[in-house]
């Protein structure tokens, strides 16, 4: 997860961008800047707490993805990653989510996509959580069926998986190493990061053992900041200043032929 974070921040580290501004929402995290003379903006998922005093510089506030001593602090951090990354990623439109499970029997989920469930056809879908719920109180349509499993139970979640989404969360709440591993153990593939938080440069991931990079691009700031004020997550601002995007590795945007290695 950090070694993500740090090959991110390294790599953004000669971008001159001024003028920051961060709003910490309910459910999201939004941090606008100045970059290259254009305004852009990243996203990121709020989890809870309270959030830290914030410094006044970008780069300082990029350093909060691997430094913050709260998740909130990181979050803003990500989010400030996610900004200087907007000029450098050639995003393709489009939702992996409704397009890579055509075919699959078997959908494995790091996270509780609940609106995405209408899109995985006949499928049964096994749900990793860090607090499963039972499997029966998730609704979903009659023709999924769901299975819940707690983080380490992930082996027998990838097992026999078509294909694994994996929510950018993960980047703020632990466990990416350990998800990739269980992957790659069972030799899942695609395994898809997505979520607002995923929303920069995507080499790392991609290095690491990440097939696709799902994301989200802000295309109206201000739009956006107002949803993020009053509350909307990542879902509720699709359409709303915001757009659903992906880059794959086939591309070759990979740093090298490594994989990096990823503390849980």
């Amino acid at each position: 997860m950090t070694a993500i974070l740090a090959r991110v921040r390294d790599r953004l580290a000669d971008r001159d961008a001024t003028d920051p501004d961060v709003t910490v929402g309910d459910s999201a995290v939004l941090v606008a800047l100045t970059c290259g003379g254009d305004r852009v903006a990243g996203l990121a998922h709020r989890p809870p707490g309270d959030p830290p005093a914030l410094p006044d510089s970008a780069d300082a506030l990029a350093s909060l993805s691997t430094d913050a001593e709260n998740r909130v602090g990181r979050a803003v951090g990500i989010a400030t990653l996610n900004a200087l990354s907007t000029p450098d990623i050639d995003w393709e439109r489009g939702d992996p989510m409704a397009t890579l499970t055509d075919e699959a029997a078997v959908v494995t989920t790091v996270g509780l996509f609940r609106p995405a469930f209408r899109k995985f056809g006949t499928a049964t879908v096994r749900v990793i959580e860090r607090d499963p719920p039972p499997a029966e109180s998730v609704e979903a349509p009659p023709e999924v069926t769901v299975e819940t499993y707690e983080p380490g139970e992930a082996a027998a979640a990838m097992a026999g998986a078509d294909v694994c989404f994996v929510t950018g969360s993960v980047l703020l709440y632990g466990g990416f190493g350990a998800y990739l591993d269980a992957a790659a153990e069972a030799t899942v593939s695609p395994v898809v990061l997505i979520g607002s938080t995923a929303s920069h440069l995507p080499a790392p991931a991609f290095d690491a053992g990440v097939d696709v990079v799902a994301g989200a691009r802000v295309t109206d700031i201000e739009a956006v900041r107002e949803g993020v004020r009053a509350g909307d997550c990542g879902t509720d601002l699709h359409d709303a200043g915001v757009e659903k995007v992906y880059v794959t590795a086939e591309h070759g945007l990979t740093d090298d032929d490594t994989r990096t290695e990823i503390q849980p």
